[in-house]
Formats: structure tokens, sequence, C-alpha cells
């Protein structure tokens, strides 16, 4: 699970955190409200579902395009992924054009038979070389549990050359290609198991581009088979039904139930209906379709997946993605939203308000770390009303965080 992330010199964001990082768990503050009052700096790590909230041009989209960076750098190097995504080249990325790019990550990886829980933070630093070409300058994952004084060095690498750890074994290292990284050289090798969770994580994020006229504009004959996951625009959701049907008949008859229940279309029809409602899916079908997945990615990024959705379907979907964390642990969801309905079940911990000064500098908020908010929460007073009463807005402007 991620807990949270650091972005240095990259577009927006000059030094920017969402989340805890490993220093922030370990001091691990008492959490109050009399803290929060005295003006006490505390961390609030990610949590399995997570709203980002802000006015336009606030960095909400900018951080998810920070994340999908990331990835594609890790699985397919810095040079791939700065023209990845309509990005125009690494240098256009930075913000000093002098200084690297950062990102540290940290993760918790639970409690299994063979591994205790433990925290690792990945450390993610590119630089370019005289003609502008990025390569990675240092990549470094540490671990820490809480019987440890301070956290390990597991994976190290400056400029292709360092070292990893196994089983209480040093072994070093050279790459051979400054576009390839060590997480993902090292992590692809059973026997570094942090490693390679780590990489792993990482490559299976999701960024959802459900668009509806990417569904609408489908062909009536979709090429036929079965698909085990939803891609990421949603046009293959037939072929996942059919995928369904076949492997996981029991949890295709529930989904075709909650289907019929849960959109107004489909409500007193029957299953050929809802396959024949699948050949031009709307929005939320194709949202339910994937909270469905019995082996879903760790982490689900949505940008406004309340966009278009009518006020009783804006809550059948946050019941749906707040049951889908609740049924499987490991998994989060982040995503975006400029709609207060869809945060008013949610925690103070669980909403960050991103605001963008004169200056262009972003800032990033937790809802929780102001104590007016925490108060009315606490008070009986919802999230979604906290917000329309612009006491998110006041964060903004007077900088807390």
């Amino acid at each position: 699970m991620l807990l949270g992330v650091r972005i240095q010199n990259y577009g927006l964001f000059s030094d920017d955190c969402i989340g805890a990082l490993m220093d922030d768990i370990r001091k691990a503050p008492e959490q109050s409200s009399l803290a929060l009052g005295a003006g006490v700096d505390l961390a609030f790590p990610l949590s399995s579902l997570e709203a980002l909230i802000g006015r336009n041009h606030s960095g909400k989209s900018m951080f998810f395009s920070f994340l999908s960076f990331v990835q594609s750098t890790v699985i397919s190097g810095p040079a791939a992924a700065s023209v990845e995504s309509e990005r125009s080249g690494f240098t256009n990325l930075l913000i000093d054009k002098d200084q690297p790019i950062k990102a540290t990550l940290c993760f918790l990886f639970p409690k299994t038979e063979n591994y205790p829980k433990t925290y690792c933070e990945y450390e993610l630093v590119l630089a370019p070389n005289v003609h502008g070409k990025p390569h990675f300058e240092e990549e470094t994952l540490r671990l820490w549990r809480k019987d440890m004084e301070a956290p390990q060095e597991i994976l190290h690498f400056k400029n292709g050359v360092g070292f990893v750890f196994c089983q209480g074994e040093k072994s070093e290292g050279e790459m051979n290609d400054p576009q390839t990284s060590a997480l993902r050289a090292y992590g692809a090798l059973k026997q570094y198991h942090f490693i390679g969770s780590t990489y792993r994580e990482i490559g299976m994020w999701f960024f959802v581009r459900f668009q509806k006229e990417n569904t609408q504009a489908l062909p009536d004959d979709v090429a036929p088979g079965g698909h085990k996951h939803l891609n990421a625009e949603g046009t293959n959701a037939r072929n996942v039904l059919l995928y369904m049907k076949k492997e996981q008949p029991a949890l295709y008859e529930q989904l075709i139930s909650r289907l019929i229940e849960s959109i107004p279309g489909l409500r007193k029809k029957n299953e050929e209906a809802v396959l024949k409602f699948f050949k031009k899916p709307d929005i939320l079908a194709l949202y339910l379709l994937l909270l469905s997945d019995p082996n879903p990615r760790p982490l689900l990024l949505i940008e406004s997946p309340d966009e278009g959705l009518y006020h009783d379907m804006v809550d059948a979907l946050a019941s749906e993605m707040r049951n889908f964390t609740i049924s499987h642990p490991k998994c989060q969801i982040i995503f975006t939203t400029h709609n207060p309905y869809i945060i008013e079940n949610l925690a103070p911990d669980e909403i960050w308000v991103f605001s963008r000064g004169d200056e262009d500098e972003v800032g990033i908020s937790c809802a929780a770390s102001s104590a007016i908010v925490s108060e009315m929460y606490k008070q009986g007073v919802g999230m979604g009303a906290i917000w329309y009463a612009g006491h998110f807005d006041d964060m903004g402007e007077s900088g807390e965080s």
C-alpha cells in the first residue's frame, strides 16, 4: 500500500509531499486535536480511499501525471517516460533546469507467512546528461520495521554502480544501460522479495481513463475472447464479462444482479439485457465492473469518476468504492473530484486539498490537519458539507498544512 509521495522539481511541484514518508512514520506523533491546536506538524499516511480536491489547475492531475511518469520510468526508462502521455521531453518537466527530478515513495507491505509487516521507501533521482537525455542518477530502497533502530538500505545504485542485500548478504553490481532501473532488474529475481514487491506495486498501478465517447464509438461486433482485466479505457468490457462468466460463474451472477439493481436503465431487466447494454456501456457500469475484479490492481487512480453522473448514481459509486477497499484491504483508490456529494462519507484524513498561490507555488494539505475541520467532523458534520461551506478554501488561502 502506498503511504506517501514526495515530489521534487517536477512540473508544478518544487518540493511537495502527500501522505507520510518513512521518517514521519518512525516518529509517529500522537495525532490528537490538542496537537493540531498547538500547531504541531502531523503526517497522515495515505489510506485505502483518498480524494484529491481543489480548484482547476491546482495540481491534482499533475500529481497523477507524476505517478504515471515514475511508473513508466521504472518500467521503460526515463527517456521513454519523458515523451509518453503527451509529455514534451525531460527538460520541459523540470522547474529548475540545473536540478534533477527526485521521487520518494513510501510503501507498507503487510505481514505474511514468511515476512513481518515492513515499510519500504524507494527514492529515485533522475538527471539529464550534457545532451539533455535523462538517466538514473541514483536509486535507493530502504526497509524498516518497528523492531529496528534505523532503516536498512537493501538496494543502492549511483550512476549504475551499487549493491543489493539478500538474506543478510551484500552483492555488488553494475548496470549495463543507464536507461534500465536497478529496481526493475533485481525486482525480477525471486530471491529479492521486498525489491520485487516494490517493483510489482509500482508496475501494477492502474490509471483509469474511462470516457463515454470511447465506449459509445465501439463497433457492434467486438473481437471475441475473454479478457481477465478491464483496459484503461474500458473498451473491452464485454470481453471481461465473457471471461468472468466462464471462469467464475458465481461471481458473474452476483455482478449481473448488482448491475441490474444499480443502473436505472437495467432495473427489472435480465442477463441478456445486461450483455446487450455492455455493447456500449455507460461510465457507472464500467466502474461497477472494474470494482468487481476478483484480482484487482493494488492502486486505482481515477480522475473525476463522478463526472456526468446524477447525484443518486454518485452515492452508488461512492458506496461501491468504499466496499471495494473493505473487500480488498491491500488495495487503494485515489481519485480527484469537484463534487461534494462523493466525499460526504469520507473522513478528514481521507481528503487532500490542493491549492495554488499567486506565484504558482502548489500547496497540498490533508483536511485532517485543520483543527476546525476535524472538530466539525467530530460533531457530525459531513465532509461534503464542510467543503460546501468553504472551509477547505480557507485552508488553501491560509496555507495550513
